[in-house]
């Protein structure tokens, strides 16, 4: 008698310069993995939807990450971050650099709303996982069309760079990615990465992959429904 399977949706809320996403992002897709290798009959889905991390970074013009940090936390505080940072990287299989420069993310948030348009959760996981690379292990400005472009082309999401820079530098999909903000907030989602499962459970924060694959074993096992 075959098992029926069941449908996991997970949506995920986060922002692309939030460190702690790229950690979650790796954990819940090493999670994802695990659970296909027992073979638990489930179909998860992931969606990732955004949220701004920082309201107040400028748009048009980059900052300096280290001196943007440095004033927020603190230097002795950021440096203890960034040793932190590092490890938990480092324990992931990925690096981190607090070189190179920040702003604001509608543009990358963008990027990945349209991948998920054009291609649905496997082109979206793709560019995110591009853009997250290219802003902390490259320490490039994922708020720079020319940045950005080569993401949007390499990946799929447009098939040239004329293509893909138009889009970038026109409105398209702004409403939306306003409209996720608000979402977010009328959610009383306060941290980032924040995983909503079935709409049922919420999970905050980059947990470790076991949580994950104690939850999918849980909902496989209909202990939880």
């Amino acid at each position: 008698m075959s098992i029926a399977t069941k449908a996991v949706s997970i949506v995920v809320t986060a922002d692309s310069i939030c460190p702690f996403c790229y950690l979650g992002f790796t954990k819940v897709n090493k999670a994802i993995a695990a659970a296909k290798e027992r073979r638990l009959p489930l179909d998860i889905s992931l969606r990732f939807v955004p949220y701004q991390l920082d309201p107040t970074l400028p748009t048009m013009h980059a900052v300096s990450k280290r001196e943007r940090y440095a004033q927020k936390f603190g230097a002795s505080r950021f440096d203890q971050m960034e040793s932190m940072m590092r490890q938990c990287f480092a324990d992931e299989g990925l690096s981190i650099s607090y070189d190179g420069s920040v702003r604001q993310t509608t543009l990358s948030h963008r990027l990945i709303a349209k991948a998920y348009a054009a291609g649905g959760q496997e082109l979206q996981l793709k560019t995110i996982e591009r853009v997250y690379k290219t802003y902390f292990t490259d320490a490039k400005d994922i708020g720079d069309v020319n940045v950005l472009v080569p993401i949007a082309v390499e990946g799929g999401v447009f098939k040239d760079a004329d293509e893909a820079r138009n889009w970038l530098e026109g409105e398209e999909g702004t409403e939306e990615y306003q409209s996720g903000i608000m979402q977010a907030q009328t959610q009383g989602i306060s941290g980032v990465p924040f995983f909503t499962i079935n709409d049922k459970w919420a999970v905050s924060g980059a947990q470790d992959k076991e949580l994950f694959v104690r939850i999918f074993e849980r909902i496989a096992n209909d202990e939880l429904r």
